[in-house]
């Protein structure tokens, strides 16, 4: 015989809301949401850039370390035209070398969750926290030179524990 077990409200609330911060914003719809929307959904951006439209480019890294970063468009008009999450191959395919400037690199993936100073190098390593297609926690290097410009990008896979099946 089955057992069906009931959550209290409170619990169930608080299971729904951590599911949507953990695994993405819960209920944004392009077209539909406003600006408001996305802020209750994700907090305060870390940075915002002005766009040749009108509208803004909201940016919001998830945790210190986290592997996902939203990008949100909000036009002119107040609406949220679109919601990516740009830490991916995708994205960092658009990285060039000797081309991308620290500020485009910003706009594409956001802020790196940690920067490296390599002073023999006179180069500064953006690191970012990405799990790749496959599913392996990975992280990105782009080594940035004095110039603000991308020297070069490593993506490379976190060792898994040993005690892991």
């Amino acid at each position: 015989m089955e057992k069906s077990v009931l959550l209290p409200a409170s619990i169930a609330a608080t299971l729904l809301v951590a599911g949507c911060t953990a695994l993405g914003p819960c209920g944004l719809e392009p077209g539909r949401s406003s600006e408001a929307d996305v802020l209750r959904s994700l907090g305060e951006p870390a940075m915002t850039f002005p766009t040749p439209d009108g509208g803004r480019q909201l940016v919001f890294p998830q945790g210190p370390m986290g592997s996902q970063t939203f990008m949100a468009r909000v036009g002119a008009d107040g609406r949220l035209a679109r919601l990516d999450q740009v830490l991916d191959e995708e994205h960092f395919r658009r990285i060039e070398s000797g081309r991308t400037t620290t500020g485009e690199l910003e706009r594409l993936i956001g802020p790196p969750w940690r920067r490296i100073a390599f002073p023999n190098l006179r180069q500064v390593a953006w690191d970012y926290h990405f799990e790749d297609a496959w599913g392996y926690d990975s992280d990105l290097s782009v080594m940035v030179d004095e110039r603000g410009v991308v020297a070069g990008v490593i993506a490379v896979r976190r060792e898994r524990d040993r005690s892991d099946p």
